[in-house]
């Protein structure tokens, strides 16, 4: 792995645990409140292709499991995924929805105007 890449992976996960998992902690929290259940998961680099559907960067996924959702339910997602090759993190909606940022600029505000988002089409589906 060269140097730019593994800068940025850390880079990454300094993000994850200074910005990013906060915001996601609270809102668990008030989903779990609601009587929803809703985890995050991790994901680390890889260079080698796993058939995941992004390219193997880093990535932090919070899933939500609706209260009343039948088990075989697909249920929604919102990743923030480390985009290696262009250094950006992309965040990715079960829906489709996609929103990219450089490292930087991704600060408390975004990530939770991104969640905010995701919940309210969440809610209007």
């Amino acid at each position: 792995m060269d140097q730019d890449t593994n800068l940025f992976i850390q880079a990454f996960w300094v993000k994850c645990r200074e910005v990013i998992r906060p915001e996601i902690d609270a809102a668990i929290g008030e989903l779990r409140g609601a009587g929803h259940d809703a985890n995050v998961s991790t994901q680390e680099f890889t260079v080698m292709a796993d058939g995941l559907p992004t390219d193997g960067g880093p990535s932090l996924t919070l899933a939500l499991r609706p209260a009343g959702a039948p088990d075989n339910a697909a249920h929604p997602s919102l990743e923030f995924h480390g985009d290696v090759a262009r250094q950006a993190v992309d965040v990715l909606a079960s829906n489709g929805r996609k929103q990219s940022y450089e490292i930087a600029d991704l600060g408390p505000a975004e990530v939770k105007a991104e969640l905010d988002d995701w919940l309210a089409r969440l809610a209007t589906s």
